[in-house]
C-alpha cells in the first residue's frame, strides 16, 4: 500500500501550481500587448552583435528596367527632333534679335543727339533730308503731291528733332480748330434792322 504524502507538501505542491498557472496567464497577457503596441523587441546574443557596420550583410538589390510604353519611343524620336529644331531655329533667331537690338541702340542714340540741346546743324540736315525725301516721293504726284509730300516730310524729321514744340503746336493748332468749328456752328446774330419814319413832321 502506497504511503499517502504529507497533507502540508500536497497543499505547497498545489499552491506553487497555481503560481505558476497565474504566471504563465500573466505572461501571455503582457505579450499581446507588447505586439499590439509595436514595442517588442527580439533579443540578440552578443556574440550575435556585428562590431563594424561593414558586417553587416548588404541588402542585395536588383533593378529591372521598365518597358516602354507604346508609342513611347516614337513620341520620344518626335521629341527630340523637335529640340534640335528649336534650338536651330533659335539660334538664327539670335542673330536677328542681336542685329535688330543693335538697331534700335542706334536708332535710340540719333533720337537721344538729335533732341539735345545746341545741335542746330545736324537737325537742320535731318529736316532737309525728310524735305528731300518727300520731295523724292511725290515726283510722280504733280506739283499738288510733291507740295504736300514734301511739307509731310519736313513737318515729320520737324516733330522729330523739336518733339516739344511740335506738342505745343499740335495743341495750339487743335485749340484753334476746334474754336474755328465752333464759331462756324453758331449762327451769326441778325443786325438791328432801322427803321424809316415816314410820318409828316409836326
Amino acid at each position: 500500500m502506497t504511503q499517502d504524502k504529507p497533507i502540508v507538501e500536497t497543499i505547497s505542491n498545489v499552491g506553487d501550481q497555481v503560481t505558476n498557472a497565474f504566471g504563465q496567464f500573466w505572461q501571455l497577457v503582457t505579450s499581446k500587448n507588447q505586439r499590439k503596441s509595436g514595442l517588442e523587441s527580439k533579443p540578440v546574443k552578443i556574440d550575435q552583435l556585428p562590431l563594424y557596420a561593414e558586417d553587416n550583410s548588404p541588402i542585395a538589390q536588383k533593378f529591372v528596367p521598365e518597358e516602354p510604353l507604346p508609342l513611347q519611343r516614337e513620341f520620344a524620336t518626335v521629341r527630340i527632333a523637335c529640340q534640335e529644331e528649336y534650338a536651330r531655329v533659335a539660334e538664327r533667331f539670335k542673330v536677328v534679335d542681336c542685329a535688330m537690338t543693335q538697331t534700335k541702340k542706334a536708332a535710340n542714340r540719333c533720337n537721344e543727339y538729335l533732341t539735345e540741346e545746341w545741335t542746330a546743324l545736324p537737325k537742320a540736315a535731318a529736316i532737309t533730308v525728310g524735305g528731300m525725301a518727300g520731295f523724292v516721293l511725290g515726283l510722280k504726284r504733280g506739283p499738288v503731291g510733291r507740295l504736300m509730300t514734301t511739307t509731310i516730310g519736313l513737318a515729320t524729321m520737324a516733330a522729330f528733332c523739336y518733339p516739344i514744340e511740335a506738342v505745343d503746336v499740335a495743341k495750339t493748332g487743335r485749340a484753334h480748330a476746334e474754336q474755328t468749328w465752333h464759331s462756324f456752328q453758331e449762327s451769326p446774330t441778325p443786325a438791328t434792322a432801322i427803321k424809316t419814319n415816314l410820318s409828316p413832321p409836326k
